[in-house]
């Protein structure tokens, strides 16, 4: 899954190298090259009419925080890959099928980027993390406990360490210390690129986090494909820092921006 911002789609061949590596991860074969993947996505945008809007009809810049939705040209990349049609509904196909859908974003609340948001955790590691599937069970069962919990997203921790969330990474703040998971993870694709934003004015240290950790980090938020950073300001009853969107964060916000729009520009 990609996106686009201003109809021009964001870091392509990170996501189609990541979409090629969970192919091979799943036995999988693409019925296409990473070229006419690409080609399809730009002849798909053509005919649903999203290209990179003129300078007249947006902002100059993305704001300090980003609405998913709302802007005309920001849209969804979905590709799907099964193992076909199988003889036996069980062992994939020698055929598989591919699918590239363009869709709208889902709207998140705007003061999820303003106020933060609230993590539940839960004791989980989801198997071969290092792929990119639909596989959301886990998430889809816990669905109801974390809405009476109130909490917007959960942390999936596992033998005393922080993984994830369910579809985000998972980063948080000693100071000005970024520190973010290595192993047993999605690789996110806005992960390595705020990691290499923020190496230029933060320490970063990618290794195993300990979960208590939450107890003494003074700043926290999620990356994803879809929103972007999201600040969060709890995690079951721990309130992270003064429970406020901390500085460290609105910069790094501000520097994502900032690579959005030098990379898609009208």
């Amino acid at each position: 899954y990609m996106r686009t911002y201003r109809g021009a789609p964001f870091r392509i061949n990170d996501y189609l190298s990541r979409f090629e590596n969970s192919a091979k991860g799943m036995k999988l074969r693409l019925p296409l090259s990473r070229k006419e993947i690409a080609s399809v996505i730009n002849t798909l945008l053509k005919k649903n009419n999203i290209r990179p809007s003129p300078k007249d009809e947006r902002s100059n810049s993305y704001p300090a925080t980003l609405r998913a939705g709302g802007r005309a040209g920001d849209f969804g990349i979905r590709l799907l890959l099964t193992g076909g049609y199988s003889l036996d509904s069980y062992l994939p196909a020698a055929k598989p099928n591919l699918f590239i859908l363009i869709e709208e974003l889902p709207e998140y609340p705007a003061g999820w980027s303003e106020k933060g948001i609230k993590l539940m955790v839960h004791e989980h590691g989801r198997e071969m993390p290092h792929v990119k599937t639909i596989n959301y069970l886990t998430a889809i069962h816990l669905a109801d406990v974390r809405r009476k919990h109130k909490a917007q997203d959960t942390l999936y921790c596992y033998n005393g360490k922080i993984l994830e969330t369910t579809r985000n990474n998972f980063f948080l703040f000693h100071g000005d210390v970024l520190v973010t998971s290595k192993n047993s993870i999605l690789q996110g694709i806005t992960r390595k690129v705020i990691v290499n934003i923020a190496d230029k004015k933060f320490r970063v240290e990618v290794r195993d986090v300990l979960k208590e950790e939450l107890n003494c980090c003074t700043e926290s938020f999620i990356t994803g494909t879809t929103r972007g950073i999201t600040p969060v300001v709890q995690v079951d009853t721990i309130k992270i820092g003064n429970g406020k969107v901390g500085k460290n964060t609105k910069e790094l916000i501000k520097m994502f921006n900032e690579v959005i729009n030098q990379e898609c520009k009208p």
